[in-house]
């Protein structure tokens, strides 16, 4: 069996009304989000799932920070990794903080669906970067490699794609912001994101990928390196907090802890 390990990155934070991200929640209280990049190893393949925002500067997409230990070099470093080791990145889409630092992965194979190249100069994606990357383009779902499935799924962008991997445990997807939070995969029924483009169109996506997988890795949920911390040191007795305040994120342990 392919399987594979996946390791959540820490590239930052930005500040959004919970609204943004719960459709129909109508709360518009400001809240810390997480910027996520997945590393991927096995079967010979080095991954990388989506690349983060590029620097903040103060201006632009702000409220947004970003430590020097929160750079994609500084964590891929903590997982022994360095990115000229990447052969792969998959692209979810292309807004500004998932497709940033395409540019750090020079021996690279960047996929990214055709819909979602379409149109680069559409709000949200930060044209003069993600303009220099040469993508493949993907016509729908496609197996990438054994046990990697890229799965399309609109609604957040036309282009939206989640990964579906096989690791030991059975089928992580990782969502990206067709599905941002846990809190929209666990409602019943199911949440979407308050991001979208078309409401029809992204619930059938939720209902597809749902039938798919045995588990998620959401695009901006810091309980993606809350769980690994308590896989680790609490096993049998787990409790849900989510990181809000600069202390809590501190004591977070993320790469290279990971998902197998």
């Amino acid at each position: 069996m392919d399987t594979y390990k996946i390791i959540p990155l820490c590239l930052g934070r930005i500040w959004r009304p919970r609204s943004n991200m719960v459709y129909g929640s109508g709360d518009d209280t400001v809240t810390a989000y997480p910027l996520i990049s997945y590393y991927i190893e096995g079967n010979g393949h080095q991954i990388i799932v989506d690349t983060g925002g590029t620097a903040p500067n103060g201006e632009k997409w702000m409220p947004y920070e970003r430590k020097s230990d929160e750079s994609m070099e500084a964590q891929l470093k903590k997982t022994g990794v360095d990115p000229g080791d990447i052969d792969t990145v998959i692209l979810t889409h292309l807004h500004w903080d998932h497709a940033g630092n395409n540019g750090l992965f020079a021996n690279a194979k960047f996929y990214v669906q055709r819909l979602e190249c379409e149109d680069l100069n559409r709000p949200g994606v930060d044209t003069a970067v993600v303009s220099k990357t040469s993508y493949i383009p993907v016509d729908g779902d496609k197996e990438l490699y054994p046990g990697i499935r890229l799965i399309l799924a609109p609604g957040h962008s036309a282009g939206m794609q989640c990964v579906l991997v096989s690791v030991a445990q059975g089928r992580y997807l990782l969502t990206g912001d067709l599905i941002p939070l846990y809190e929209n995969w666990e409602a019943d029924p199911k949440i979407p994101n308050g991001g979208m483009y078309d409401l029809e169109v992204i619930t059938e996506s939720i209902r597809k990928v749902e039938k798919i997988c045995d588990q998620i890795l959401p695009g901006h949920d810091g309980r993606v390196f809350e769980r690994l911390v308590m896989k680790k040191t609490v096993r049998g007795n787990e409790r849900s907090v989510v990181p809000k305040s600069p202390e809590q994120w501190k004591r977070l342990k993320i790469a290279p802890e990971y998902y197998e």
